[in-house]
């Protein structure tokens, strides 16, 4: 018998702690994503110098690693390696194979890289998030790594 989640509001905190020219600041910033209905959490080893289909955004409902673009809320990806460098690619769904674009970046050890859709109704965390995205992969450079991801989705907002 299938179940059914009631939706519920998830949060996020984010906080900045630094220091420069001997000059701490702390920033904390609290957000909300109400009516969510899905939420994944995962812990993947990327082997060395392999690169690891993470995320498809290409689907029509969600599933393990599997949500609709337009309905990604929040989500976070995490290097969890205290020494290498992770390579984060992009890549969008518009255009054939061969016109498809790729972007990537790097997430430092024991960093993260959040992103979330801006066509999520009631979310006060503004993201980046294209919807054209397709597949985000993650790319071992220079020794096996662990990444940890999550997903959160909720209701696409309707004009």
């Amino acid at each position: 018998m299938a179940s059914t989640a009631t939706p519920s509001t998830f949060q996020v905190r984010i906080k900045e702690d630094h220091v420069i020219n001997g000059i701490r600041t702390v920033n904390e910033n609290y957000y909300k994503i109400p009516k969510v209905t899905n939420y994944d959490r995962r812990i993947v080893t990327c082997p060395n110098t392999t690169s690891v289909d993470l995320i498809n955004t290409n689907g029509p409902v969600p599933g393990p690693a599997l949500f609709p673009s337009s309905s990604v809320a929040y989500g976070r990806i995490t290097n969890l390696d205290d020494k290498f460098r992770l390579a984060v690619s992009f890549t969008s769904s518009e255009g054939s194979n061969a016109q498809r674009s790729h972007w990537s970046m790097e997430c430092l050890p024991t960093s993260s890289i959040m992103f979330s859709s801006p066509s999520c109704s009631g979310s006060d965390f503004i993201g980046s998030f294209d919807q054209d995205i397709e597949f985000i992969s993650v790319y071992a450079i220079s020794s096996s790594i662990d990444v940890e991801y999550v997903l959160v989705n909720a209701p696409v907002a309707t004009n």
